[in-house]
């Protein structure tokens, strides 16, 4: 089951709301793409990739400001394997600067903003049928957070990458999501998806990025 978070987001006008359950009043839409990174190191332009599956809900009902729409995220983190230890590029934008399916599907549908949410629908139901092949260049403001791990088998150990990403590229694409982040990350439960990576934090004012991180950040949807 896809792994859904009651956020809601403001992206260009467009409303995005995380619901979850089946409702006979809930319309659905989907479609997968491929992320593609591109970092140039000394050795050469390294490449990573994940694909990704975006779902897009549409209701027919309105509670106050709430009109039923909303959208969720089903892949992993992208991995991009350099002579220095892995980076991995996640499902989380910095500063809450709205959902990665959100973003993703703007660059490859412009059209997707603005409204009530009905044209973000289309575009997702558009990207995801027989015509809907779409590529495109993630905006650099719209790149995802990217970290690194001092010691790969302890969450706590994460740090912030400063790496020199050449791109980012979006391509639709019919391929399975992208499983096995399990084989790099072990600690990685899907059961604790809302989980902090430092299971020991309780509050701070100015948590660390351990404790900022949530498992769900790497990988939504699927099951152990």
């Amino acid at each position: 089951m896809m792994a859904r978070r009651a956020v809601m987001g403001l992206l260009g006008g467009l409303a995005v709301v995380t619901v979850a359950g089946c409702d006979p009043f809930v319309r659905s839409a989907s479609y997968r793409f491929r992320m593609t990174v591109e970092i140039e190191t000394p050795q050469g332009v390294r490449r990573g990739s994940s694909v990704m599956e975006v779902v897009a809900q549409k209701g027919s009902f309105s509670l106050g400001d709430t009109t039923g729409n909303g959208v969720g995220l089903a892949g992993e983190a992208v991995i991009v394997d350099l002579p220095t230890g892995p980076v991995f590029v996640l499902l989380e934008l910095p500063d809450a600067r709205g959902p990665l399916a959100s973003v993703a599907t703007v660059a490859l549908a412009p059209d997707a903003r603005g409204g009530d949410g009905s044209n973000f629908f289309s575009a997702v139901k558009r990207l995801g049928g027989w015509f809907g092949s779409a590529s495109a260049e993630l905006p650099r403001e719209s790149w995802p957070m990217m970290v690194r791990f001092r010691d790969i088998n302890d969450p706590k150990s994460v740090e912030p990458s400063q790496i020199g990403v050449k791109r980012i590229l979006l391509e639709t694409t019919s391929e399975p999501v992208t499983t096995g982040i399990k084989l790099r990350l072990p600690w990685l439960v899907s059961q604790k998806q809302e989980s902090s990576l430092d299971e020991t934090f309780t509050f701070a004012i100015k948590p660390t990025l351990a404790q900022r991180l949530r498992h769900s950040n790497f990988r939504q949807g699927g099951a152990d």
